[in-house]
């Protein structure tokens, strides 16, 4: 649903680690596929050699459109043969990637260099990674592919295929079901914040009588991507959040916060983006809505009411 601008310098140098990083632990893991046993290694060997090698940074840092055009050639031939897909798997390997290691890049510093904060497919979830100061590793986001990875085995750690989320869209809703570009939105190529809003009405069947509703165009990428990870059926379960916005309704005139800076606020400098967030707990700024839980949820109703 969130945007992720690949061209900020944030992810321009996350990138840039994870290709450095990534380039070395698959490296090490092509040595070792002579250690691979009950496969032909020699087949998997001039497969690397004839195929793959001269296109490591486009699989580990491409594009998801590169991605795609690489594993529509390759993924039939990887699958049709024994050795090749134990290949591929021991080279790509996510679980490698992803255990905790002291030295070495992995998972964990993927996730902080990203420093996305909260599930990019719902903005309900806070997905903080978190590294204690002797250098434990305690929690950060699930990486979903975009691209399954049991399907698509060549794509299992390239960098716009491991999109941060949370554990209930990653793994309790998505699961495996089959995601493209042409159906549905990359949260690294497309911006659909503008084809997704917020409402409400109210309903004598929920249980204090709110529904949240999402309009989207019909039919649209946005609309397959907010049916497929059950947008309006979760943030139903979060009308206690709606609730709360309506009561700043309730309670205060519809330009509360330009009275709140101007009488209130008036010998303090504050911008509208530091006001927004202390009286609302969200941020304003779309570009920003990654960092705060309902960030888009409240910015939308917010405007619907009036008060912004």
């Amino acid at each position: 649903m969130l945007y992720l601008n690949p061209n900020t310098p944030k992810f321009i140098k996350a990138k840039r680690a994870f290709n450095q990083g990534m380039l070395d632990f698959v490296f090490k893991r092509i040595d070792t596929i002579k250690k691979l046993e009950g496969v032909n290694t020699n087949q998997i060997e001039c497969f690397f050699d004839l195929y793959i090698n001269e296109h490591l940074d486009e699989i580990l840092i491409g594009r998801p459109t590169v991605l795609n055009q690489i594993n529509q050639r390759l993924n039939g031939t990887v699958k049709l043969s024994k050795s090749l897909l134990k290949g591929v798997e021991h080279v790509f390997n996510y679980d490698s990637f992803i255990y905790k290691k002291k030295k070495m890049y992995d998972g964990y510093k993927l996730a902080e260099d990203l420093d996305v904060r909260t599930c990019t497919y719902c903005n309900r979830n806070y997905t903080n990674t978190v590294i204690s100061s002797n250098g434990q590793k305690i929690t950060r986001p699930q990486f979903d592919h975009y691209f399954d990875k049991r399907q698509n085995p060549l794509l299992a750690i390239s960098f716009y295929n491991l999109i941060p989320s949370c554990s209930i869209c990653n793994s309790s809703i998505k699961g495996t079901h089959k995601m493209t570009l042409n159906d549905y939105t990359h949260p690294y190529l497309d911006n659909a914040l503008g084809d997704i809003t917020f409402t409400y009405k109210y309903s004598h069947k929920s249980k204090n009588g709110l529904k949240v509703k999402v309009i989207t165009p019909d039919p649209s990428k946005a609309k397959n991507t907010v049916d497929a990870f059950a947008i309006e059926e979760v943030y139903n379960s979060h009308t206690g959040e709606l609730l709360d916005v309506l009561r700043t309704k309730q309670y205060f005139s519809e330009r509360y916060l330009t009275i709140l800076k101007s009488n209130l606020l008036k010998d303090v400098i504050v911008s509208k983006e530091d006001l927004y967030r202390i009286v609302f707990g969200t941020e304003y700024d779309e570009t920003s809505f990654i960092n705060r839980p309902f960030s888009k949820f409240k910015n939308d109703i917010l405007k619907e009411l009036g008060i912004i």
